[in-house]
């Protein structure tokens, strides 16, 4: 979720250990690679799972050195491959910043189809799209924090893009609180708008303080901030409905 917050600091537990970018090949100019042409279905794989590479390594430099620090050579360097030999999978470094954002967006899209998908109540689908977010951020800190810091970087079209994204899981978030209220589920009288808000910036926030070898497991801080959602949201407190009369 893109997002404008500040960075938090977690004093209980530890920085995420940097990876060591591989040796700059000495002295090396390289004019950039022409594609291949694609042959068998071996070939096509192998370069798939290259391009997911370059994608991963780029994700790391990007998060340990900041977009705006980071250079392609710093992606080629730790990839072990020459600079002109990396344009043959991206046009630009904002292609690479692009194809973070897009990657992210299309595993964030499938498990928000998912819960929509699944059988169950409003509440149960906002309970699970929470809990599945939460998850998500958790797991992938890197790709979560870059798309909520480093989108200020983007040019004007990918920018558009991104706020495109951001709207689609609004909407999506609004509408499972809208639903829960007509379930009776929820406070009517919570602002949808304001609630999401809120939630978004606690998840958001995660990337800055979460660290998978502190004293919190990632199961857990995702149920206490799925218990702080739903609360913001308007969860009935002992499970008592409020009045809608």
């Amino acid at each position: 979720m893109v997002s404008t917050r500040g960075s938090a600091t977690d004093t209980g537990t530890a920085a995420p250990e940097s990876s060591t970018p591989a040796k700059r090949a000495a002295g090396a100019k390289a004019a950039p690679a022409k594609r291949a042409k694609r042959g068998n279905g071996t070939s096509l794989n192998g370069e798939r799972a290259r391009d997911r590479e370059v994608i991963e390594t780029a994700v790391q430099i990007f998060w340990e050195k900041g977009y705006a620090s980071a250079s392609v050579q710093d992606v080629a360097d730790a990839l072990g491959m020459l600079k002109g030999s990396l344009y043959y999978y991206i046009d630009s470094k904002e292609s690479l910043l692009r194809k973070i954002f897009e990657d992210s967006h299309s595993e964030i899209v499938a498990l928000t189809e998912f819960v929509t998908e699944v059988d169950g109540s409003a509440m149960e689908r906002l309970e699970r799209f929470l809990r599945d977010y939460a998850m998500w951020t958790l797991t992938h800190l890197e790709r979560a924090g870059l798309y909520s810091r480093e989108w200020r970087y983007a040019g004007p079209t990918l920018k558009a893009t991104l706020t495109e994204q951001q709207t689609y899981y609004d909407t999506h978030l609004r509408d499972l609180i809208v639903a829960g209220q007509a379930e009776g589920a929820l406070d009517p009288q919570v602002d949808p708008r304001r609630a999401s808000a809120f939630i978004w910036a606690a998840y958001t926030g995660l990337p800055d303080w979460f660290r998978p070898s502190g004293r919190h497991k990632a199961e857990d801080v995702a149920s206490i901030y799925v218990d702080l959602a739903l609360r913001a949201a308007g969860r009935y407190s002992s499970g008592s409905p409020y009045s809608t009369s």
